[in-house]
C-alpha cells in the first residue's frame, strides 16, 4: 500500500466537522433541541451514531464542499505529508538524553485517557452537585470526546501499525506491527481541550490554558521518544476535529458558550497565497 494513502485514514475525522457545522445562513437550532447532558438521548445510541458519522464522512459528497476542504482537508493532508517525510530529521533536533525522556514521560501522563476521563468526570460531577448545567454538559461532552478519540485512534493504530522512534530502530516503518500513528495522548488531550475551549470561549483564560496543556502533552510525547512529530500532528488534528464535532452536534445553544459565527476565534484560518501557507487567528 503506498504510504501517501495513509493520509486518508484520518480524513474522516477531519471532514466530520463539516457535516456537523450548520450553514450560517440556516436557522439556528432552538434552545434545548440538542444537548450534551445525559438524559436527552441514550449514551450508547449517541456514541454509535456519532462514530458512524465520523467514519462515513468521506463517503458523503456533501462533505466535500470547498469551505471544508480548503480550511481543513487540504492543509491537513499537506502538513501531514511534510511532517511524515521530515520525521527522521526532526527526531534528531532534541538531545534525547535519559533525563529528557523520564521527565517528558511524566508530563505526558496528563494526557493519558484515565487522567482526562477523571478530569472530565470530575467536571460533570461538580456541575451536577452545583446544579450547573453548563459545567455538567462540558464534562459529559469531554467524556464522550475521550471515548471517541480512544476508539478512532486505536483503530487507526491497528491499521497503520507504525513503529515507534526507538533509538536502535529509525526505520519510520508503517505496517510493521507498531502502534505509533497517531498519538493517542495528543488526540485525547486536544479533544478534551477543544470541548472546554468552545464551551468556555467567553473566558479567554480557558481556551489558552486548555490548548497550552494539550500542546505540552503532545510535545512531551516527542521528547519522550514515544512518537514522531507527524504522529502528534495527526493525533492533535484528530482530537481537535472530534472535540469540535461533538460540541457542534450536542451543545445546547441556550447555555453559555454559544455564538453563531462562521469562523471561530479559537480555530485558525488556513489559506494559501503567492507566499505559501498562511495561518492566522481572528480575535
Amino acid at each position: 500500500m503506498p504510504r501517501h494513502l495513509l493520509l486518508w485514514l484520518l480524513l474522516p475525522a477531519v471532514l466530520a466537522c463539516a457535516q456537523g457545522l450548520p450553514d450560517p445562513a440556516s436557522p439556528a437550532p432552538q434552545p434545548g433541541q440538542t444537548s450534551g447532558t445525559p438524559g436527552k438521548q441514550p449514551f450508547l445510541r449517541s456514541l454509535v451514531r456519532d462514530e458512524y458519522r465520523i467514519w462515513t464522512a468521506p463517503f458523503r459528497p456533501a462533505n466535500y464542499d470547498s469551505h471544508a476542504m480548503k480550511k481543513y482537508g487540504v492543509p491537513f493532508l499537506l502538513i501531514s505529508a511534510a511532517s511524515i517525510l521530515s520525521d527522521r530529521e526532526t527526531s534528531g533536533w532534541l538531545p534525547n538524553t535519559p533525563d529528557q525522556e523520564i521527565w517528558s514521560g511524566r508530563v505526558s501522563q496528563m494526557g493519558a485517557a484515565y487522567t482526562l476521563a477523571g478530569f472530565a468526570g470530575g467536571a460533570f460531577l461538580i456541575g451536577a452537585a452545583r446544579r450547573d448545567r453548563h459545567a455538567q454538559e462540558t464534562g459529559w461532552l469531554a467524556l464522550q470526546a475521550v471515548a471517541h478519540t480512544q476508539l478512532v485512534a486505536f483503530a487507526v493504530k491497528k491499521i497503520t501499525q507504525r513503529e515507534r522512534p526507538v533509538e536502535d530502530k529509525q526505520r519510520l516503518g508503517f505496517w510493521r506491527g507498531g502502534d505509533s500513528f497517531p498519538s493517542g495522548h495528543a488526540a485525547t488531550s486536544f479533544a478534551v481541550a477543544t470541548v472546554f475551549a468552545y464551551e468556555y470561549r467567553n473566558h479567554l483564560a480557558v481556551p489558552i490554558t486548555a490548548y497550552t496543556l494539550a500542546t505540552a502533552v503532545a510535545a512531551s510525547r516527542v521528547s519522550a521518544r514515544r512518537h514522531w512529530v507527524s504522529d502528534i500532528f495527526a493525533g492533535g488534528s484528530l482530537g481537535f476535529m472530534i472535540g469540535r464535532y461533538l460540541y457542534r452536534q450536542h451543545h445546547d445553544p441556550s447555555r453559555p458558550g454559544s455564538r453563531v459565527e462562521r469562523t471561530s476565534r479559537l480555530a485558525p484560518d488556513v489559506g494559501f497565497g503567492p507566499g505559501g501557507l498562511a495561518v492566522s487567528w481572528n480575535w
